[in-house]
């Protein structure tokens, strides 16, 4: 696969603000095409040094996550970013709700178009539940897709989270074809029975979050996304043990491909993420399971 190999440096930090620069590095040295950045960080270099950095390794940032203001989103505009995730504005559970939050990423992706900007939405696995008071069992997802405006607001399926709530992903982008111009590719090799197998954050990590700090003291938080306790990280990740390495879960990658490139405008970037390392070892080396990642895209 040429010129469409990414990975989200996600993957290597978490939510740690530490490390960014020899994260980006050492994805760059593995051969990615580019990166999937979080935020804004640049690891204490300016916006030149930055873009120098950046252009020395040959690599390209395709993509910005938690961009959360209009300097940031200059920003990805400036690093020649093509998208950006945008997320739903209410809860997901009724179809008013669905409406309303297809409404606001419509007006949230044609503001992005000031500044270069695609919006896609970013999904996890509970936007495929069925929606409490839909007749017609449609899920979250579908609705949102229905009720957005497919000019402007665009989809990055996470692939594995779909598959985390029993979603075949081919079927998926060709019953939406022209909607999916990102994926993430992540693997899962086991289907959630309940809702809260399908959770982001287990409930038990969320009652264990601290209340949000003030605004004068965010030593708890990145910028809107919050950090974590070991007990917290260790929960977690027993909970994501369904994340295994690509091509060894239930997910049809040839399929997929398929479908994604049979769009009208094809895909335009494969970004890998992770949610766990392991279980082959090498668990705390997140390098060790980009490579593993990158590998199995290139060859696909």
């Amino acid at each position: 696969m040429k010129d469409k190999v990414y990975s989200q440096v996600y993957s290597i930090l978490k939510t740690s603000r530490e490390g960014v620069l020899d994260a980006i590095k050492g994805l760059a040295d593995i051969g990615w095409d580019g990166i999937e950045a979080m935020g804004t960080n640049t690891g204490g270099l300016s916006k030149d040094d930055f873009h120098k950095f950046i252009n020395d390794l040959g690599i390209r940032i395709i993509s910005f996550h938690s961009l959360r203001d209009d300097y940031d989103r200059e920003f990805a505009q400036e690093f020649g970013a093509k998208y950006t995730d945008v997320r739903p504005a209410h809860d997901l559970i009724t179809v008013d709700q669905c409406k309303r939050s297809a409404e606001q990423l419509t007006k949230d992706c044609e503001y992005l178009k000031k500044f270069g900007l695609i919006g896609i939405v970013h999904n996890h696995a509970t936007e495929f539940w069925p929606v409490e008071d839909d007749p017609d069992h449609n899920t979250a997802y579908d609705l949102l897709i229905r009720y957005t405006d497919p000019d402007i607001v665009k989809f990055e399926l996470d692939v594995g989270w779909a598959m985390r709530a029993g979603i075949n992903c081919g079927d998926l982008i060709r019953k939406y074809p022209g909607r999916f111009p990102v994926l993430h590719v992540k693997e899962c090799n086991e289907v959630g029975k309940t809702y809260e197998d399908l959770e982001h954050f287990p409930r038990k990590v969320m009652e264990m979050m601290p209340p949000k700090p003030a605004a004068a003291d965010d030593s708890k938080f990145i910028k809107g996304a919050p950090t974590f306790t070991d007990e917290q990280f260790k929960i977690l990740k027993d909970s994501r043990k369904w994340n295994v390495a690509l091509g060894e879960g239930l997910c049809d990658w040839v399929d997929i491909r398929n479908a994604a490139e049979s769009q009208p405008g094809g895909c335009d970037a494969y970004i890998s993420e992770r949610e766990y390392f392991g279980p082959h070892g090498n668990e705390e080396d997140p390098f060790v399971w980009a490579k593993r990642d990158y590998d199995f895209l290139r060859a696909l």
